[in-house]
């Protein structure tokens, strides 16, 4: 089920007094909880070559074992041709690299890697949380690289759609905002001009009472018929009351 070499990484963690019947036995043991454990794992040479997939592994990237085992990681797991953004093989040959140099477990931050269908021949966009952890002999170098992932993709296309939920509801706000201020500056607008409106008819009556008190004085005669001549002057000389009436005061006033 698993190369030489993933077998080898496994006896790493059997007791090295044992004799090679109870090896042999824990051997075995250690293949088949690999074999059985829900995460993904991958067993690769220092070189990058698969030398172990286990079951997991199959059911998440739907690729048989023994079509996978031998193959380089990045031959067999490599980005889409179409997708120049994709970051997936560069970050993930970074931080095998990482671990081949520091011999240090290397948690690596969420990725997007796609895979591919062989039968479709379509790509599926996929994120992965990975973590690469070295498997030391007793001279303490890297005798192969466990290369393990667990799969957000759901996780991080619900955040996906939650953010872009948020930004139209965003954008529905600032749309409602933006409509609230501009009724709010229509009504400004409007009660600036009644304001003005009302000031000028105030200021319009004070002229007004103004140049009906100088003609009462100078016709002596009462408010009522010096308004009226007042009115009988603008439509005459169709002119406004006012700009009469400030003619008046200018002219009579002082």
């Amino acid at each position: 089920m698993m190369g030489g070499a993933a077998h080898e990484a496994l006896l790493v963690l059997g007791d090295s007094s044992s004799t090679n019947g109870r090896r042999s036995n824990l051997m075995l043991d250690y293949e088949a909880v690999f074999d059985a454990t829900p995460t993904p794992y991958l067993v690769l040479s220092p070189d990058l070559v698969i030398v172990g997939m286990n079951r997991a592994r199959e059911e998440v990237t739907q690729l048989r074992r023994e079509d996978v085992v031998g193959r380089g990681l990045f031959e067999m797991f490599p980005d889409p041709p179409d997708d120049e953004t994709a970051t997936g093989v560069s970050n993930l040959h970074a931080s095998l690299l990482r671990v081949l140099a520091t011999k240090q477990t290397d948690t690596m931050p969420v990725q997007k890697y796609a895979l591919h269908d062989p039968e479709s021949g379509t790509w599926t966009e996929r994120w992965w949380s990975p973590v690469n952890v070295p498997v030391l002999d007793d001279d303490g170098e890297v005798t192969l690289l466990l290369h393990r992932v667990t799969e957000v993709t759901a996780w991080m296309l619900s955040r996906a759609e939650q953010q872009q939920a948020m930004e139209l509801t965003l954008h529905d706000a600032d749309s409602d905002l933006y409509a609230r201020a501009q009724e709010l500056h229509r009504a400004w607008m409007q009660a600036s001009a009644d304001m003005e409106h009302f000031r000028q008819g105030m200021l319009s009556q004070r002229i007004n009472g103004q140049a009906v008190g100088l003609l009462m004085a100078k016709l002596n005669t009462d408010a009522d018929r010096a308004f009226a001549l007042l009115v009988q002057e603008s439509q005459h000389r169709n002119i406004k009351l006012r700009d009469l009436a400030e003619e008046v005061v200018a002219r009579h006033g002082t």
